[in-house]
């Protein structure tokens, strides 16, 4: 056995089965959900009256971030249900959402979540 190969069992990999690797990376199951990430960008900071050497508006801190576990396979479809859950704040048109990590029918069961519901996570 030659150099390699001896480390190469050595550490492992020689045993290792490699026709049935790739089986199990295409054989994932479809998202059940996913997680919707919701970016609210930070109000500027007014001048005050005793502080005349700030800019009449300081420059934007870091947003903030709120997450929606949402019981819908589409991505689309779940960015639009949480926007229709977050309708009610007038200034929830301007925030940014997206959808950040799939959620698996385990996952949705382990969260009570029925058909196109929509929860803060």
């Amino acid at each position: 056995m030659g150099q390699f190969e001896n480390k190469a069992f050595r550490l492992g990999v020689a045993s290792l089965p490699t026709s049935g690797i790739h089986r199990y990376m295409t054989d994932k199951a479809s998202p059940a959900g996913w997680v919707v990430q919701v970016t609210i960008p930070k109000k500027p900071d007014v001048r005050l009256a005793d502080a005349p050497w700030r800019p009449p508006i300081m420059a934007v801190g870091a947003p903030s971030f709120q997450y929606f576990n949402v019981a819908i396979a589409a991505p689309d479809k779940a960015i639009e249900a949480t926007a229709k859950h977050l309708a009610n704040n007038p200034e929830a048109e301007t925030w940014e959402m997206s959808v950040v990590r799939k959620l698996s029918p385990a996952e949705i069961t382990a969260l009570s979540l029925g058909a196109g519901e929509v929860k803060p996570a």
